[in-house]
Order: structure tokens, then sequence, then C-alpha cells
């Protein structure tokens, strides 16, 4: 699925003028740029979120600024078994890894 969701992307960044919103930290543990995605004032984040082509990831903590946005999104894919949400076996490891992160699979 993350091949779905990296062209989904490009279709959606290329050519395209971007806008970048910072939390607190700006970078994650390897180095990378943590930010959100804008494109006509749209959040890119969220709309993959909400497609079902990524889940709301919190291993390194909540959205202080989109939180409720995000729950709001997933839990809707969730519920029409959007992409990664329609595997059962992604089901179960994005599942797992929301336990893991303190979420026990609730949104």
């Amino acid at each position: 699925m993350g091949q779905v969701a990296s062209r989904y992307t490009q279709k959606k960044l290329t050519g395209k003028y971007v806008k970048l919103e910072f939390e607190s930290y700006q970078r994650g543990n390897y180095g990378r740029l943590l930010a959100y995605v804008f494109v006509d004032g749209k959040n890119i984040n969220l709309d993959l979120v909400r497609k079902g082509l990524s889940p709301y990831y919190t291993k390194y903590g909540k959205s202080h600024k989109h939180d409720a946005e995000f729950r709001t999104a997933e839990k809707q894919a969730r519920k029409e078994k959007l992409n990664i949400w329609g595997d059962p076996e992604l089901t179960k490891k994005y599942l797992r890894l929301k336990s893991k992160w303190g979420q026990h699979g609730k949104n």
C-alpha cells in the first residue's frame, strides 16, 4: 500500500506550490523533515488518512493542531474499509502498532 500512497502523493504534489506547517519538532529520529503538507489549502497528510492510504501515525506523539481531524478521518476510513483498512492483514498490523503506541486501536 506504500507504493499506492506514494503514487497518489506524487500525483497530488508534482508541479504544485506546497505550504509546510510545522509543530514543535521539525526533524524525526532519522533526520526526516516532519511537517503537514498543504496544497491549495488542503492538508495532504489528512487526505492520506481519510482515503485509508495511511494510518494516523502517532508513534512519536499526537498532532497538536489536527488530532481531532486525524482521528475522525481514520475512524471513517476504517468504517468504510478503505485501502489499508480493507485488507484484514494490514488492519491487524496497524492495530497492533497502534496498541504499541498506546492507542489500543481506538479512534
